[in-house]
């Protein structure tokens, strides 16, 4: 089977960021499969505290060794190689660390000697090494998992893969570029609950583009006609108690109608690496997303859990869903306007479709919806697109780069 070096400066450690999370899940389905995967990355989160689950303290941890530059772990089956940086912040690194990451990648190609090189990242470094990959004659590949990148041509790219077919039509009809679907990959043994309690209604992440006025403006209502029904927000990248109180009426931008207090029936948990203790005690997951969304890996991951879903329609979550549950145009003024609240009219089909999902037997719904994410199926069609670019590896001439200090 064929050597894979992933490369990207962000963190496939990082709990904060779900673009991370599916990356490790292919890598570890690809490894499983037979591949020979090393991932070389830097100390790069989506959010400060994104690696501390693996990493603790990144400070202690540069303590312990302070004169190495290159921090390596072994994890699930993969080998994977840190370069240090001092801020986790990608657009902060220098030009001096990002012409290290460079140099440290072309050291991994001389002694590594991938078959592919495979990642993201549209920062210069980046950049810069999957060129040189290319120019190797190494197969590259760059996994596209946002609507984001229409700016990016992905030049010295042999392919570009993407989750949902959402996605790939979106880059082809606007952007002309081509994709490749290949689906979400989730590894139910580290999702799906062993016992299920569910008692909640639980939303991941209450970011103002994750759709927290549509959650709180649904959370109230409930409050009113449900009163013993219980919402859960994971404070993930955002506070819940702390946004509500940013979020206006739909007609006046200074009417501010809710405080923290207002929310008897919202409980709130931070953010964890094992999400199977929240889906053991959700009844229905609410994906309200106000902004493009590739795929909606809560969804599947709930579905997985025999949770049905409730979600807007934007971006892949429709795909996602695949019928597992109910899926809702969010008012138009929230889309232009993320603080802003529904109305009582906008937010009533909302709330009749959390009662049918909480009232009526959606098991053969959710069974059916979750076939979209078979992980050895994906798996299998994954390498089928992978092998024939490693056959096709034509290695050519190339030179050492050296920093001046080494000469």
């Amino acid at each position: 089977m064929p050597k894979l070096l992933w490369m990207s400066p962000y963190s496939l450690h990082d709990i904060s960021s779900g673009a991370s999370i599916h990356c490790r899940y292919i890598l570890e389905s690809l490894q499983q499969a037979g591949f020979e995967v090393w991932a070389f990355s830097s100390f790069v989160f989506d959010r400060p505290y994104g690696g501390t689950t693996t990493f603790g303290d990144l400070e202690k941890l540069y303590e312990r060794q302070p004169e190495a530059r290159i921090f390596e772990l072994n994890d699930r089956g993969l080998h994977y190689i840190y370069l240090k940086n001092k801020t986790t912040t990608e657009m902060q690194r220098s030009c001096n660390e990002q012409m290290e990451y460079f140099e440290r990648f072309c050291e991994i190609l001389d002694l590594y000697q991938p078959d592919i090189v495979l990642g993201y990242g549209t920062g210069m470094d980046s950049y810069t090494c999957f060129a040189e990959a290319k120019r190797r004659g190494i197969a590259t590949v760059y996994l596209l998992l946002n609507g984001k990148h229409g700016h990016f041509s992905f030049p010295h790219l042999d392919l570009v893969l993407t989750d949902s077919n959402t996605t790939a039509q979106l880059y082809a009809q606007r952007d002309h570029i081509n994709c490749t679907p290949i689906g979400q990959f989730i590894n139910p043994k580290y999702v799906v609950a062993k016992e299920r309690k569910p008692q909640y209604v639980t939303m991941v992440n209450p970011d103002f583009a994750k759709g927290v006025s549509i959650t709180a403006k649904l959370a109230q209502r409930c409050a009113e006609i449900m009163p013993d029904l219980k919402f859960l927000v994971v404070n993930s990248r955002s506070n819940f108690m702390t946004n509500v109180q940013y979020l206006h009426s739909k007609d006046d931008t200074e009417q501010h109608p809710f405080a923290a207090q207002s929310f008897p029936n919202v409980l709130m948990c931070q953010s964890t690496h094992d999400m199977r203790l929240v889906y053991e005690q959700t009844k229905v997951a609410l994906v309200p997303s106000l902004s493009y969304e590739s795929w909606g890996r809560i969804v599947s991951e709930a579905l997985l859990n025999d949770i049905p879903v409730l979600s807007s329609n934007i971006g892949g979550l429709p795909e996602a869903l695949n019928g597992g549950g109910i899926a809702l145009a969010p008012p138009q003024h929230c889309l232009e306007d993320l603080t802003s609240l529904p109305s009582d009219e906008e937010i009533e089909p909302w709330v009749q479709a959390l009662q049918r999902l909480l009232n009526e037997d959606w098991s053969e719904k959710v069974k059916q919806a979750r076939t979209n994410v078979d992980l050895p199926r994906l798996t299998r069609n994954l390498i089928n697109i992978l092998i024939p670019l490693c056959q096709q590896r034509s290695p050519r001439y190339h030179q050492r780069a050296y920093r001046g200090d080494h000469i």
